[in-house]
């Protein structure tokens, strides 16, 4: 009993060791990146590591501005919230469904989605494109709404189902007994307790639609419809002569996701904790 208890304090002061380097490791580009946007291209590209001589915003300001990035933002911001309104319905109705209706063949479904999940998408870039173009869809947030969605709801339902699986049946048949039909259940009993997976599974699509290139470099070429990830790569070809822009223009396009992940850590790691243990 002695030995450990004399290994326990040692052991912890290893891990929190480990757990301080790796951290120090994920966060020194980030880091680095944000002091870039402070410095000057000239003191960049003499110093490519260092601290600015006078720290100034005036790179967010001017970036902002010649990037046109509040259009951007609009763009992203517009199509994320409109794919996890779409995502959070259909993989909500399609996760209930498989978990607790007794629907035949239901373990078809969950293997249907999981296959709809094993095939890359740049197998359908050039049908879709097609296709698309045939019916009007090209350079509209609705061709890229409707491809995020549709690339979505299989990881989302199957995430959204692992959580309800571990919901006890009796507070949903106790909705029953006071009269809820199946969907009140599911409206007024179900979505309730599952609002941690519903966080995470909102945070995690956002941040997908945030960050895709492939499917908006594609679908979106106009720039007033451009998205924030497909509005960087073009500010980098345009300046790429100037490093403090470039930085600046990642520090942008990277600092809303940052911001959601400080502010909804707490509902992201219970909702996947919950889903994993439950599952």
């Amino acid at each position: 009993m002695s030995t450990v208890k004399k290994r326990g304090p040692l052991l912890t002061a290893v891990v929190h060791t480990i757990l301080i380097f790796l951290a120090a490791f994920q966060l020194f580009p980030l880091v680095v990146l944000f002091i870039n946007t402070l410095r000057t291209d000239a003191e960049i590209k003499q110093t490519p590591l260092g601290f600015p001589e006078h720290a100034s915003f005036i790179n967010y300001a001017e970036t902002w501005m010649k990037g046109s990035y509040a259009v951007a933002f609009r763009n992203s911001i517009f199509i994320g919230v409109c794919v996890i309104a779409i995502v959070i319905v259909g993989a909500g109705l399609a996760a209930y469904g498989v978990a607790r209706l007794k629907i035949p063949g239901r373990n078809f479904f969950i293997g249907y989605f999981m296959m709809g999940m094993s095939f890359p998408a740049f197998m359908f870039i050039v049908p879709l494109y097609y296709n698309f173009s045939e019916i009007g869809l090209v350079n509209t947030h609705a061709s890229v709404i409707i491809i995020y969605a549709a690339s979505y709801i299989p990881f989302s339902m199957l995430l959204i189902r692992t959580f309800l699986v571990g919901i006890p049946r009796e507070l949903e048949e106790a909705g029953k007994i006071d009269g809820c039909s199946e969907f009140g259940v599911f409206l007024h009993v179900t979505m309730p307790l599952s609002l941690p997976i519903l966080a995470t599974v909102a945070l995690i699509v956002f941040v997908w639609c945030w960050n895709e290139f492939l499917w908006a470099n594609t679908f979106l070429t106009v720039d007033d419809i451009r998205t924030v990830s497909t509005r960087f790569y073009k500010f980098v070809g345009e300046w790429s002569r100037d490093l403090a822009k470039i930085y600046t223009a990642g520090m942008i396009a990277l600092g809303p996701i940052i911001i959601l992940y400080l502010c909804l850590q707490k509902s992201f790691i219970e909702g996947l904790t919950q889903g994993g243990v439950k599952g």
